[in-house]
């Protein structure tokens, strides 16, 4: 038989063992989590406690398993509507999402150690307390690049162009010299303005077109071990068709034409001869 007790909101239920409930003012402060928060979590459906005739909630253990989900989401930075979507998917599907976040933190993690490390060094280089290479004084700057690409593009990059091209790719672009990454930070430079003028009178062929299309394939060049037209051509599908690659160029550009046109101009000029 099961017997139940009540002390300051917590229900403790005895049936050959202790299993734990709680009302609402002891849940809140077990979690640190308002009443106020609670009810507004229930009023969304992403937390339903059980109700009593008499409007009273009582949270299970249960519960709080669930309560830790939604606040390790929303530390996550991910809103209630996504947290709802999340929380509706199987546990095995839920708990790979959650794992994919911990690498992807653990890389963030490590990208920033990586800049303090930087930072200090740079620090000491400048006050003369030690001298950096030429080498090591953009060796963060390229880490931190591949730590963002990975970030950004590395699952879709790998799909398409296999694991192996991506490694070497990635290695690559840590062995750049100084000069190769001046080279590749110049050519942005030519292509942002050539860009913008095409823009203002898209004409193919056009000296803008023909400046921003070089531009472009100058940094994929030194950017990349493998280049070839075709993989020209398949990047340049992926900016149109991959909205993270559409807002960059938005941004960069300061046009939200940016991404397609440039598209337009590389499959114009990146044909074999």
């Amino acid at each position: 038989m099961l017997d139940l007790h009540v002390t300051s909101g917590l229900i403790v239920g005895f049936e050959g063992g202790m299993a734990m409930n709680y009302q609402i003012k002891a849940f809140a402060e077990l979690t640190g989590v308002s009443e106020r928060t609670l009810r507004y979590y229930h009023e969304r459906g992403l937390l339903v406690p059980a109700v009593a005739s008499n409007g009273y909630r009582t949270y299970s253990s249960q519960d709080a398993d669930r309560l830790q989900l939604i606040l390790m989401y929303r530390q996550l930075q991910f809103s209630l509507a996504e947290i709802q979507q999340l929380l509706a998917l199987p546990p095995a599907e839920r708990l790979e999402r959650l794992a994919n976040q911990r690498e992807q933190l653990v890389k963030q993690q490590a990208a920033l150690t990586a800049t303090l490390a930087q930072l200090d060094a740079t620090l000491q280089n400048q006050t003369g307390g030690i001298q950096m290479t030429d080498q090591t004084k953009f060796e963060q700057f390229k880490q931190q690049a591949v730590a963002e690409n990975e970030q950004r593009y590395g699952q879709e990059v790998t799909t398409n162009y296999g694991k192996q091209a991506k490694q070497e790719a990635d290695q690559h672009f840590l062995g750049l010299s100084e000069a190769q990454y001046a080279t590749m930070q110049a050519a942005e430079a030519r292509l942002k303005p050539a860009l913008q003028t095409y823009l203002d009178q898209p004409q193919l062929p056009s000296e803008a077109a023909q400046t921003a299309f070089e531009a472009h394939q100058t940094w994929l060049q030194t950017a990349t071990p493998r280049y070839s037209l075709a993989m020209h051509r398949g990047l340049a599908a992926m900016y149109v068709a991959d909205e993270r690659f559409t807002a960059y160029y938005t941004k960069l550009i300061g046009d939200q034409r940016a991404a397609e046109s440039l598209q337009t101009i590389i499959e114009y000029y990146a044909i074999e001869a």
